[in-house]
């Protein structure tokens, strides 16, 4: 049993609970024996407009956000990830929430990395929200996941060809980031910091290559053209950790013999 320290049981609120990275922290959560409340549209929380968020938050300790909106546009990004910040930080103060964990992208909030990608501008605006908030917030900002490697197969479809750009990063296993994630969501009030917390996996990687990677694996009939990007921060090592970071142990050859 998961508690404050104080002999109460703990509950933690999971946002956008239905995810690719949610569904994981719920997992790992309950597997670790905490109260979970799940908080996404399917349970009847619009995190957007704020419809009920009070009552998901009622006698939560800790809130864990890992919403994700699947867009390429820059204004709808900011537009979503500001606003529901600032939702989530109204309802937690008002609830009495000890501490917001929220999931970044590494060194997203560095303006030579959004600059080129509209979801990453959202995700900065997302951590200036919370920086600005009431609530005592930890960021963590996670590498780019082996999984997105199969999703940038499908966004930039030209006919049979996947356009991927060559981005350098040192990504990891989706499931490894939702573990660290609960290690910090579950840290002692006492223990726990504001400082950033951050994970990438084990080796410097194309993400370009890994997709031509997964698709070959598969055994896709779709080809994966490589867009160089060397003169943005994207393909010039902007993705990469500076400072204290947790290295995830899984390879990517590793990971993918996995998904078979």
């Amino acid at each position: 049993m998961e508690s404050t320290g104080e002999g109460e049981r703990r509950t933690v609120a999971v946002l956008g609970a239905t995810g690719q990275l949610g569904a994981r922290v719920v997992m790992h959560l309950r597997e670790r024996g905490v109260d979970v409340v799940e908080v996404s549209r399917g349970q009847g929380t619009d995190v957007c407009s704020g419809e009920g968020l009070d009552a998901a938050l009622e006698g939560v300790s800790t809130v864990v956000d890992c919403l994700h909106l699947a867009t390429l546009s820059r204004k709808r990004a900011v537009d979503f990830f500001t606003t529901t910040a600032r939702n989530v930080l109204a309802a937690a103060q008002r609830a009495g929430v000890s501490r917001i964990v929220c999931v970044t992208i590494l060194n997203a909030r560095e303006p030579e990395v959004h600059r080129w990608l509209g979801y990453y501008a959202g995700k900065a605006a997302q951590e200036q929200a919370y920086r600005a908030g009431p609530v005592p917030v930890t960021m963590v900002a996670s590498a780019q996941w082996y999984e997105l490697a199969e999703t940038l197969l499908s966004q930039m479809r030209i006919g049979p060809l996947s356009a991927v750009p060559g981005m350098r990063s040192r990504p990891l296993a989706v499931d490894e980031a939702a573990a660290f994630v609960v290690d910090r969501a579950l840290e002692p009030g006492d223990s726990a910091t504001s400082a950033d917390a951050v994970i990438a996996g084990p080796e410097v990687r194309d993400m370009a290559e890994l997709a031509r990677a997964i698709e070959e694996h598969r055994g896709g009939y779709r080809k994966s053209l490589r867009i160089p990007v060397p003169f943005s921060a994207l393909g010039n090592g902007g993705l990469l950790p500076r400072g204290d970071v947790t290295t995830a142990p899984t390879r990517f050859e590793d990971w993918l013999r996995g998904t078979s």
